[in-house]
């Protein structure tokens, strides 16, 4: 258990709604604004992705990954952002922003590498689940990108209040805390990101899954985890046996991918 007076902070600070948030990468930010004028093409939009190197890796490699690389080789980022389209850029640069600001948590490197991965194959996962039902393909993967976004900024919240009382903090103990608030918070940082309404929904809804969105993303969960849809999820987003088992098969794919963007 936390400290009688890590806790009693602790709580405070996720009651008053007032948990210090990351913000979203300047670059970020212009490609989303970008992508929404009607001015926006391939060239304009390579030339504001190479001002990130990071970035840039990180949308070859997935234009390289086996879910979109086609039968010609990716020889140029135009060609890669041509291929992959904007929807697909704008889902890489979130997770990649995602991945620097928000997982990011020193003395728990392992464990938020491992939270980026599970929540970025999730993502994917509710992508396929969403593409299934000829539903919202955008929010399904944002939904479960973002869903396990409050566990890092809980732990950063808790290394700050344990150095500033002058403790140690215990890995299980911090884990435990941030897994019981994690979704409320979550849902801030959606909300603080200006993402649509129903992925916040979704994101505090995700364990108790209610409506549509927040089901997408408690079947891709389990997918992520057991490696198997639940039939019971399934049958709530009249998604048969055999939708569950072909979601299952892309498996494989997903995990290249997941590795070329982590």
């Amino acid at each position: 258990m936390l400290s009688p007076q890590v806790q009693a902070r602790f709580d405070a600070l996720v009651a008053s709604g007032e948990m210090p948030l990351p913000v979203l990468p300047e670059v970020a930010s212009q490609v989303l604004a970008m992508v929404q004028r009607p001015d926006c093409d391939t060239a304009r939009l390579a030339e504001l992705l190479r001002r990130d190197p990071a970035m840039t890796a990180h949308v070859m490699a997935t234009a390289a990954s086996p879910m979109y690389m086609g039968a010609t080789k990716i020889s140029s980022l135009q060609q890669a952002v041509g291929r992959l389209g904007f929807a697909t850029i704008v889902q890489i640069v979130l997770a990649v922003a995602s991945k620097s600001r928000v997982f990011s948590v020193p003395g728990f490197e392992a464990d938020v590498k491992e939270a980026f991965k599970h929540a970025l194959a999730t993502a994917l996962f509710a992508q396929e689940i969403a593409k299934a039902r000829r539903s919202t393909v955008d929010l399904a993967f944002l939904a479960g990108l973002f869903h396990d976004f409050g566990q890092p900024v809980l732990m950063q919240a808790l290394v700050d209040l344990h150095r500033e009382e002058g403790l140690q903090p215990d890995v299980a103990d911090v884990l435990a805390a941030v897994d019981a608030a994690h979704a409320v918070v979550g849902a801030k940082l959606v909300e603080k990101w200006a993402m649509p309404e129903k992925v916040a929904e979704a994101v505090r809804h995700h364990h108790e899954p209610k409506g549509e969105l927040a089901i997408v993303v408690a079947l891709a969960d389990r997918f992520v985890h057991q490696g198997a849809g639940s039939v019971e999820l399934g049958a709530k987003l009249n998604l048969y046996p055999e939708d569950l088992e072909a979601i299952a098969a892309r498996a494989d794919d997903i995990g290249a991918t997941v590795k070329a963007i982590s």
